[in-house]
């Protein structure tokens, strides 16, 4: 999909479809596959190996982290149909689309690879820490690649041909859909690299409070602190 070939766009005003969520998942996620890569390089130099509980905590986040891209990859195919609605020409949008599936097919079998590595990084520091870093450097390469091109094509189109209502309703789809294995995870995670703005749309979208949820961003920014501060 090309967003320079789609025909020009009907205005849909205040209705049209809010990206805060999608916005902040890609913002998310090259953040924290960047950091992670770096701090796995780091371990990897480092004289001394990773103290059990630290690559207990290091494996466990990342696991998490993949659990959290995975969600945010079934977000794209439930969100995709809703665009090939929208636009005028659905053969050619839907070819376009198909690297995007490509794309996650890539980094499905990486991120599989990570999880592995990720598990024997938590029982053999020493030995495991240069593996996972070489992975997560390439799952760092290729979230990138994915997330740029998605931006640059894939959320144009979004915003300027499809309705707010329509994107909002496969959002919901989406939450009530997740298979998140911790979905308050994924939330405080998620929320962690929001704005004060992108905070309140995002809680009022799901129809959550504040104080609900700030109970899991102190045990989200805890374990953050323990990961990355070591």
């Amino acid at each position: 999909m090309d967003s320079e070939h789609v025909a020009p766009a009907r205005p849909y005003g205040p209705a049209a479809a809010d990206l805060t969520g999608v916005r902040v998942a890609h913002r998310a996620i090259l953040a924290d596959i960047e950091r992670l890569a770096g701090l796995l390089a780091a371990l990897a130099a480092a004289a001394e190996p990773a103290g059990p509980a630290r690559a207990g905590a290091i494996a466990g986040y990342v696991h998490r982290f993949n659990d959290a891209v995975r969600g945010h990859h079934r977000e794209d195919r439930t969100l995709w149909p809703v665009v090939l609605d929208a636009v005028p020409d659905a053969a050619e949008a839907a070819a376009g689309l198909a690297g995007f599936v490509a794309d996650h097919e890539a980094l499905d079998a990486v991120q599989a690879d990570c999880d592995a590595a990720a598990a024997r990084f938590a029982a053999e520091p020493g030995r495991h820490a240069g593996p996972l870093a070489g992975l997560l450097a390439v799952q760092r390469d290729l979230l990138a690649a994915h997330i740029e091109a998605e931006e640059r094509h894939v959320l144009p189109v979004i915003a300027r041909r499809v309705p707010g209502a329509a994107y909002a309703a496969a959002q919901a789809r989406v939450r009530r859909a997740d298979r998140s294995a911790d979905p308050a995870w994924c939330r405080a995670w998620l929320l962690s690299h929001a704005t004060e703005d992108e905070t309140r749309r995002l809680l009022a979208a799901a129809g959550a409070r504040p104080s609900a949820v700030e109970p899991e961003l102190r045990e989200y920014a805890a374990e953050a602190s323990a990961v990355f501060a070591g």
